[in-house]
């Protein structure tokens, strides 16, 4: 007994220390960017400023099925737009012998077929997630597995990352099907009866939130819905003496419903599809039922209006879901729209469709997030409290016989075989970046720029005054300079971590982690300050440290946006180049010089208005910039977001806005 209390003691004592970091507020909310589809990001001039009228809470589904088991040393096959790239005939039939494994991702993640304790991309994506304003993970124990190294691996990197500074989110689990009340229980031993973690925990109704099934003994997977007591003591159901005599949470050798401890301790919301009808009740739409999509080729769910699917609580409108899709086996995909799915092409990929916010039919629509923006549409629409998103990094599932279930087709044709929620570009529900150029990042920045409609935004913050700064090594002058430009910390982090198959990641480019960067207006100058969160490497370094500006503010124009390259040649220890993209021969070209001075983790620029174009601006300026070090090459958008490190992150930008 004593042990468990000094265990417990030192747990809250950790978890309190983990609260206590110093959080810097990197202002996520006020960066500028352009998606590879044209779509740029809401500013407060449009979405307004932050919403504070009631809690608006992002959660998202993000799974760590993805195990140290799947490195099997085998060679990886297992991509269903590879196998059918392959043989495109493999989509007709099971038996193809293009199709060599049972469980197969739907397509290529950025960062390659990882798995899910890989501290690399751990990083990169609690980082993605907090910078478009995801509050919440929600963890998957749906189908009762436990993934302990992997929520271990995952809990310690957010606690690491807190301890840098990095605001990160706070999870959650979602527990449904098998033994679920045991599944409850294990849970609630393991982290909460414990305080493992609490700093992570994630409050609604002031207590943590478990998602969970209120009728256990219905299985969605036709299980029979027993669940064995954890803590079963048959001298519990006899002996006076005992503590928990005749307590049912132990005399019982199967759970009746769930502990005392559980119903007391946690906000409870039972979450499910949202079916029409679920278990022989009304589900969508209703009371504390929570749903993860909705059965939208259902046209009961179809004719149902936004506020009519919402979920409530105490008669308020409580909850909504955001998916970019529906299960495969529904032949709900991406592009669907008002009932009907595009014709299929090859790769079971739909060949056009008409996007409602271009106006006009695109080739390729799966990149476009057609049915993923109107159920945002319809999400913001309603305004609950919560948003759940469906889902962040799923990326594989099983590929089952047909004649095993009660489907009599697949993608509305005859079939031998059939994927329950992934199967390919068009049918899958992922909102993490892919590796494939003609999606790669669209949904994670349009699922960004919705959090922004769906929460307002800050203002970008505005520089002010007349700074003639030179480069001359005393960076105490840029005391004086307010306005500050964050950036994550420890996003420098190196890769060297199996993946599935025999496939092995490695990756060492993380060299200056960028952290905070200013901007000053001159008469003749323009100066930029940097600082890394260690000593700058040798300005003789490769893609040492590089500027780049977009002068225009139009992403139609130079390479990506950006319009001026400072560093990309750097000359002397005091004097680097300063380079303008010529669209025409896709080069950079040298336009002037400009002065520097690094010293320690600082560095400082002087770059001439002359060479900016912007010597003739009297009274406001305004540009967007970003620093990146180390990329490997400087192919396209995506080059800056997946080597080295860039500030601020991804594609995103910040504005520098002055007036005199």
């Amino acid at each position: 007994m004593k042990a468990y209390y000094l265990t417990t003691i030192l747990a809250a004592a950790i978890s309190l220390a983990a609260s206590a970091q110093t959080i810097q507020d990197i202002y996520s909310d006020t960066w500028v960017g352009t998606d590879a589809l044209g779509r740029t990001m809401p500013t407060n001039a449009e979405v307004g400023d932050v919403k504070s009228d009631k809690p608006r809470t992002v959660g998202i589904f993000y799974i760590t099925w993805h195990t140290a088991q799947a490195h099997n040393g085998k060679p990886f096959t297992a991509d269903v737009t590879k196998v059918l790239a392959e043989d495109d005939n493999a989509r007709f039939d099971g038996k193809n012998p293009a199709w060599k494994d049972s469980s197969l991702h739907w397509g290529e993640p950025e960062y390659g077929y990882f798995i899910s304790r890989d501290e690399y991309v751990i990083r990169h994506d609690i980082s993605m997630l907090t910078d478009a304003g995801v509050d919440v993970i929600i963890l998957d124990v749906t189908n009762a597995c436990f993934y302990w190294e992997e929520w271990d691996a995952i809990f310690k990197t957010m606690r690491k990352m807190k301890a840098e500074g990095n605001k990160v989110p706070q999870f959650c689990f979602w527990a449904f099907n098998g033994e679920v009340i045991t599944v409850v229980q294990t849970l609630y031993e393991k982290f909460y009866k414990n305080n493992e973690y609490r700093d992570l925990w994630f409050y609604w109704d002031e207590k943590p939130l478990l998602l969970y099934n209120s009728e256990p003994w219905e299985d969605a997977n036709g299980g029979d819905g027993r669940s064995f007591n954890n803590n079963y003591d048959p001298d519990a159901a006899v002996n006076p003496a005992n503590p928990h005599y005749l307590d049912p949470d132990y005399c019982l050798e199967e759970y009746a419903y769930y502990t005392k401890e559980v119903m007391n301790f946690f906000t409870l919301r039972n979450f499910w599809w949202g079916y029409n009808e679920w278990n022989d009740h009304k589900y969508v739409g209703t009371e504390d039922n929570w749903s993860f999509g909705y059965q939208l080729n259902d046209e009961n769910v179809l004719a149902m209006t936004p506020e009519q699917r919402a979920s409530y609580h105490c008669g308020k409108l409580e909850q909504m879901a955001v998916t970019p899709a529906q299960h495969a086996s529904t032949f709900v995909g991406k592009s669907w729209r008002n009932g009907k799915e595009p014709e299929l092409g090859k790769g079971d990929l739909p060949e056009k469709a008409y996007v409602p916010w271009l106006g006009k039919e695109v080739e390729n629509p799966s990149a476009y997030g057609i049915y993923f923006q109107d159920r945002w549409e319809e999400a913001l629409s309603a305004d609950p409290s919560f948003l759940y998103l469906n889902d962040w990094n799923e990326w594989s599932a099983g590929k089952f016989p047909l004649d095993q279930t009660n489907l009599d087709s697949f993608l509305g044709r005859p079939s031998d075989f059939f994927f329950i929620d992934q199967y390919n570009a068009e049918f899958n529900r992922t909102i993490a970046p892919a590796k494939d150029k003609l999606f790669t990042d669209n949904y994670y920045m349009q699922m960004a720029e919705n959090i922004r409609r769906y929460k307002g935004a800050r203002p970008i913050p505005e520089n002010v005054g007349m700074n003639d700064f030179t480069a001359d090594g005393d960076f105490s002058k840029w005391e004086g300079i307010a306005v500050t430009y964050y950036d994550t910390k420890g996003d420098t982090f190196h890769r060297d971590e199996d993946g599935y198959g025999d496939l092995h990641y490695t990756n060492t480019t993380g060299r200056n982690d960028i952290v905070r960067s200013k901007v000053a207006v001159g008469r003749d100058n323009i100066s930029f300050y940097a600082e890394t969160a260690e000593a700058l490497t040798a300005w003789s370094d490769p893609n040492w440290m590089l500027l780049f500006i977009d002068v225009d503010k139009d992403s139609n124009t130079g390479w990506c946006g950006y319009d001026l390259v400072v560093n990309k040649s750097v000359k002397s220890g005091s004097k680097t180049s300063v380079m303008k993209y010529n669209a025409r021969s896709g080069k950079w070209q040298s336009v002037g010089t400009a002065n520097f001075f690094a010293s320690g983790n600082k560095l400082e620029i002087c770059v001439p208005r002359k060479v900016l174009g912007l010597a003739g601006a009297k009274d406001s300026i305004v540009f967007d910039f970003k620093w990146c070090d180390n990329p490997q090459s400087l192919e396209d958008a995506i080059s800056l977001c997946t080597d080295g490190d860039a500030a601020p992150n991804r594609r995103f930008n910040y504005r520098m806005i002055w007036k005199r």
